[in-house]
Order: structure tokens, then sequence, then C-alpha cells
């Protein structure tokens, strides 16, 4: 059984995204926040991705996920009018969601598609909660959902779930402030990153040339992950699951992410304190230059009746280095069936339908939930709404996925208490990684 009770700062993350994000009046005037359906592909649209199951069959799926504003149900109706099947909902709180799994699969029976985090998966896997997915997959799926997406529901080399859609950490910058130091183009690897916020960094700190989320939560995670893997051949956990991040490329994330705060000091100090939402509003000042944040920082920081920063906030790669072209963090959900799912094959004809053209289309246009689908990043209707869209879909093609290990929450409080206290000056880099990753492997050898 896991431990269900623990707070978690990704909800606020996920609630950001779309209530606070993409799904604002800048997409469509008549949308709301939060997921809803699809008609089926127009003449002409681009149909790379699986097509809609036929309406042949009918029955039932009972589904358990966390549509709380109800914006996804025009989806769920678009799928019983194609398939016959009637969706039986169970609608919870992020936080709330575990439990109700939990106790599911305990009580032994309830649902058949249950709304799955990432950083579950293995916990999932590890208890055979739910099924192996991996002979469903049809080639046009394969063929349209990058692997770094699909990496966010794998384990062993398995896929146990189906993405629901994509997320992970972007580069955020102010095109005026860096223009106004000279440089024309933002960072493409961490050196030029540092550059660049000193050069945009002013001398009595009006001016920052980068902003953060580093305080002890999994959003520090987050970031450390994404500048770690700039390092070709950086691991955090070897094949065997033992703690290897303190020789392979956590060091030397950590170390850069010191030196910018406090050897050089163009990192605000705020950035200690600061979750990925005081970070999108301290980017809206006008004030900072560059920073790593989620999708949904954009249309609001562009809204000149929001932000002073607009309208000049793109989008762009997160750096890499000379070896990795970009590297960031994977902070999708997804789909899984569980084992003890009495309807699997209408449970299958879900999870196919949202990964649909239809579905994933119609998402990003009522609810701002990015596509999982590669083909819909030149979509038109997608492009002229959403600055630098494209860009967000290249993105996705260089993730890092955090351990996929059953016992992750404990390791990942471990790394962030050492990593948090090197970025507060009170431990050598080396010293704090060496730390962490003697507890980590202590956890995974505890009985």
């Amino acid at each position: 059984m896991f431990d269900t009770n623990k707070p978690r700062s990704y909800l606020s993350r996920r609630q950001f995204l779309r209530v606070a994000g993409l799904a604002s009046g800048a997409l469509l005037a008549a949308c709301v926040a939060p997921p809803a359906a699809t008609p089926a592909p127009q003449a002409g649209e681009a149909t790379v991705a699986p097509q809609t199951p036929s309406s042949a069959g009918g029955g039932e799926v009972a589904l358990l996920w966390s549509d709380i504003n109800s914006t996804q149900q025009p989806m769920i109706e678009d799928f019983t009018k194609a398939t016959g099947i009637k969706v039986n909902q169970t609608v919870v709180q992020y936080n709330e969601r575990l439990n109700k799994i939990n106790t599911a699969v305990q009580g032994g029976g309830g649902f058949d598609v249950v709304q799955m985090d990432t950083i579950w998966t293995a916990q999932f896997v590890a208890a055979g909660w739910v099924e192996d997915i991996s002979d469903r997959l049809t080639d046009a799926i394969k063929k349209d959902v990058p692997d770094s997406s699909i990496s966010a529901v794998r384990v062993g080399g398995k896929i146990y779930g189906m993405p629901f859609f994509n997320s992970a950490k972007h580069l955020f910058y102010n095109e005026k402030l860096l223009k106004d130091a000279g440089i024309d183009k933002p960072a493409a690897t961490l050196d030029e990153f540092m550059e660049q916020a000193k050069a945009t960094t002013d001398k009595d700190k009006s001016l920052w040339g980068s902003v953060w989320s580093w305080k002890q939560s999994e959003a520090l995670i987050c970031d450390w992950v994404a500048i770690m893997f700039t390092k070709a051949g950086a691991q955090i956990l070897d094949d065997s699951g033992k703690a290897v991040f303190n020789t392979m490329g956590g060091v030397e994330a950590l170390q850069w992410m010191v030196d910018l705060l406090n050897t050089h000091k163009v990192a605000d100090p705020a950035s200690l304190e600061f979750t990925e939402d005081d970070v999108r509003k301290a980017l809206m000042t006008g004030n900072y230059a560059l920073t790593y944040n989620w999708e949904g920082v954009l249309p609001d920081a562009n809204d000149p009746k929001q932000s002073k920063a607009a309208p000049n906030v793109h989008v762009g790669l997160l750096p890499g280095s000379q070896d990795v072209k970009s590297s960031s963090v994977n902070g999708s959900e997804g789909w899984a069936i569980l084992n003890i799912a009495k309807n699997k094959d209408n449970a299958w004809k879900l999870l196919e339908y949202m990964a649909s053209v239809a579905w994933q289309k119609k998402a990003m246009l009522i609810a701002g939930q990015y596509p999982i689908l590669s083909s819909l990043y030149s979509d038109p209707d997608l492009q002229k709404n959403v600055t630098d869209f494209p860009i967000y879909g290249e993105q996705f093609k260089y993730l890092a996925v955090r351990p996929q290990v059953p016992s992750y929450t404990q390791a990942s409080d471990i790394i962030q208490k050492h990593l948090h206290e090197a970025l507060l000056g009170q431990v050598k880099p080396q010293e704090a990684m060496d730390a962490a990753a003697d507890e980590v492997n202590k956890l995974s050898t505890a009985p």
C-alpha cells in the first residue's frame, strides 16, 4: 500500500496549467480551462494519428480521473457517439485520486481506466495494478507519439499506459531585455545561458538575468534533472537501481546552479522560495530575462492587461551542451488500464480514442492541453493561436524522465533536501550529492 497522504506541489502546477494557462481566452473566445471533445477530423486535416474507433460495439467503461471542472465532457460525449460505449465517470481532485485507486484495487474493482501521474507508474507496475499494453499499441500511435512521451508510462521496456498530454519545462525569455543587452537569440547551451544571465542582470539588481522555482519541492528536482541531462551519459540511477547521480552528472548540474545563484549572482535569490507560479508572476513584471517553466506561461505573459513583459515573452528550447541539443524533464500524466478491469477491450478503445487527432486537437483548443501527437504541432489552427507553437513540439523530443522506481517519492524528498542545502551555501555540491546518493541507496535496501 502506498503513502496517499503526501502533499504535492505537482497539483498546483497542474491546476495552473489548466486554469491559468492556455485555456484562457487567448485560444478561443468561448473556451474555458481543462479538456473537452473534438469532432472527427475534417477533410484535409492531418491524420497521422490513430483513427477514431468504429461505432460498432457498445457497452461501458468505468473511468477515474480529475476533470473537476467538467471541461472535458464534450470529448467523452464524442467518444460515446463514435463507439457506442458509455463512460461511467468518477471525478476527484488530484490529491484524492491515488487513494481512490488504492481503495479500488484493494477492494477488487470499480474502475477500468485511471488517470496516472508519471511519478506513480513504477509504483503501480511493481504492485501489479496496471496492464501491460505494449502489444496493443498500433503502428499509427508509435509513429506519431514521440518516444520521449511514451517514456512517462514505460517501465522495464514495457508500456503500461497512454500519455494523456505532453508537458515539459521550457525556456521562456524576454526578447526586449536580451536585445537591450545586445543578444540576438536565446541561449542554446548552459554556458550561453550563464553569459546571457550575466549580461542582463544590472548592477542595482532591478533587472535579473534569471529566476527559478528552487523552493525545496518537486519543482527543484525538475530543474536539476533538466540541467543534469545536458551532460551526455547522465544517469540518476543505474540499471540495478543504485543512485549514481553523484558521479554521473548530478554534481555538475548542481554546481552550475550554485554558480548562477551564489558565485555570479545572476539569479534572483528569491528563487530559493519560489514556486513555478511565483516564477510565472515574476516573469510578467518585465524584470527578468530568462527562466524555466511549464507550458502555461503563455499567452498570459503577453497579455498587456496582465503583464508588463508583454508582448516580449517567447518560448525557446531549453539549453543543452556541445554534446546534447536540448534537455528538459517529462511532466506528463497518462491513462492506465487496471489489471482488475472488467471491460478491458472497451478500456483500450477509450485509450485509443484519447490518442486520436479528434481528442488531442480539441483538448488543445478548448483546454490548452498540449498534444501528444507530433503531427499536430504543424496544425495551422493550433499554430495561429499559440506563440511559437512548433517549438513546444520540438522540446517534447528532448525529455528526461525522473526515475521510474516505486520509492521515487521518498528519494525525491531526500534529493530535494540536499540540493536546497547546497543552494543555500550550507554544503558543497559534491558533498550534497554524495550524501543524497548514500541516503537514496540506503532507502532502496531498506526492508
